[in-house]
């Protein structure tokens, strides 16, 4: 069993403790048989594996939890607080409750004020940062000099105003305000579903545009209805996802494989225009300014190269699958590359409670998480590993080094499930440390560029760095 439960995950100690007690009885017998439950339909559907794997990442999990420091406010919010939960707006004060229906101030206030023909709305992953399809759609914007109102809807000012151009205008996402704004704006920008917006009341009028950029790129694991169970997981606010569906009256894809994705999967009613992804015109600019402000960010060498990891989460919560060892890294990677090499994470912003416990302290490690703009750290890096990020298809348009190192490939394809194999991809794949290490010594640098080249031209991907620009184009048809 200690074993087993080691196999697990690679940085696992076995400390065995051999004891004469007497606690238990010198001996037990015990036939367990399962034939009567059997007769009774029953069946197991979890095995050992399973129940090892679940009892890892619990313990793993516990050590997160015990490694993350708590202030006063984070317990006094428990009792006081103003939330947006089940259609209502709920005010708590020390167990007392006030319920207000969300629509009522849509339905009775903001369905009648007037549309603003110039103000354009725009949020990033449901207000995580300035970055993404929506940045570059901006800059466009503000490089045109497109006369125009642009509004953005973000989770943190504070941290992340200096992100942003002075001429954007910053919102509380969480506010009431961000409803008005969406409210009276003539165009809505953004590359998730609006569900959090909708169920505080938010509605569409008929002469608003909906343009939904989304943030895959090729993306190879499966998205939303295509997931087992995805419809009876979110059974609850279904109808907030069925709901944007209807809203939305463009989608923006990169190829003739997203569109049939995006049709199937995204909205079956919204207009594809295969223009390109805005985020992705940065790979086809000079980009060395970019590459000096993040080397000056994080204090590096400018003969420094870096590897940028970027794992996806899981549906399950599971982490030992989160188990590269870095520190073996760097010797192949110089042997291979040369080079003096640094480490950059960046976690998905759904595991970023995980910090302290997946990033190792190192000096030649860094914790990239909080950086706005993944765009930018994929265009200034020289070689790039992720699991089942889509950002990985992203980055093979630099036809530098790309990697797949996936611990729990079958797991994840039986919970998931992709579209593709990954074996259909560029990129080499490992599933453990050993493999990995053995990919990077043996890369075929040749090979690869020409697989990038047929896996995009099998996929009909237009990506020419013009995208922004046709989405703009699209836009003035309506600000005018």
């Amino acid at each position: 069993m200690a074993e087993k439960i080691a196999s697990k995950q690679e940085n696992i100690n076995i400390t065995y403790k051999i004891t004469n007690d007497n606690k238990y009885l010198p001996s037990i017998k015990l036939c367990l048989n399962t034939e009567k439950l059997e007769a009774l339909n029953w069946k197991a559907e979890i095995c050992i594996d399973d129940i090892f794997s679940k009892l890892v990442d619990g313990l793993l999990a516990q050590k997160n939890q015990s490694m993350m420091k708590y202030s006063f406010y984070d317990y006094l919010k428990n009792y006081i607080y103003f939330k947006n939960f089940g259609g209502y707006k709920n005010l708590s004060l020390f167990g007392l409750k006030l319920r207000i229906p969300n629509n009522w101030i849509y339905d009775h206030i903001y369905k009648y004020l007037p549309i603003d023909n110039k103000k354009i709305v725009l949020s990033n992953f449901a207000g995580s940062s300035y970055g993404c399809n929506p940045k570059y759609i901006s800059e466009e914007l503000l490089k045109e000099n497109i006369d125009c109102k642009i509004v953005w809807l973000i989770n943190d000012i504070k941290n992340f105003k200096k992100d942003f151009p002075p001429q954007v205008k910053l919102v509380d996402i969480k506010s009431e305000r961000a409803i008005y704004e969406l409210s009276t704006a003539k165009i809505w920008i953004d590359n998730v579903r609006k569900v959090n917006l909708y169920k505080r009341g938010l509605g569409k009028k008929e002469n608003q545009k909906y343009i939904q950029t989304w943030h895959g790129s090729l993306g190879i694991k499966k998205i939303e209805n295509a997931i087992v169970d995805f419809w009876h997981k979110t059974s609850v606010l279904s109808k907030y996802y069925r709901k944007d569906a209807e809203y939305i009256d463009y989608l923006i894809s990169n190829s003739t494989f997203e569109n049939q994705i995006y049709k199937n999967q995204i909205s079956s009613t919204g207009e594809i225009r295969t223009f390109g992804h805005p985020r992705n015109d940065i790979f086809f600019k000079d980009n060395n300014a970019i590459k000096e402000k993040i080397y000056k960010r994080f204090g590096l060498d400018k003969n420094s190269k870096i590897l940028l990891y970027v794992p996806t989460f899981r549906d399950n919560n599971r982490i030992s699958c989160y188990n590269i060892d870095y520190e073996k890294l760097f010797e192949p990677l110089k042997n291979k590359l040369g080079g003096d090499w640094k480490i950059f994470i960046r976690l998905h912003p759904r595991i970023t409670n995980m910090t302290n416990l997946l990033i190792p302290k190192n000096n030649s490690i860094f914790n990239a998480t909080m950086y706005p703009d993944i765009q930018e750290l994929l265009a200034s890096a020289d070689l790039t590993i992720t699991d089942y990020s889509s950002c990985i298809f992203d980055f093979m348009l630099t036809r530098k080094p790309g990697f797949i190192y996936a611990a729990d490939i079958e797991e994840y394809n039986t919970e998931r499930g992709f579209y593709y194999p990954l074996e259909q991809t560029p990129f080499p794949i490992s599933k453990n440390n050993n493999e990995l290490i053995n990919n990077i010594l043996n890369f075929d640098n040749e090979k690869y560029k020409k697989d990038v080249e047929q896996f995009l031209t099998e996929k009909g991907c237009v990506e020419d760095g013009h995208a922004s620009e046709r989405v703009v184009d699209l836009m003035k048809e309506f600000i005018k």
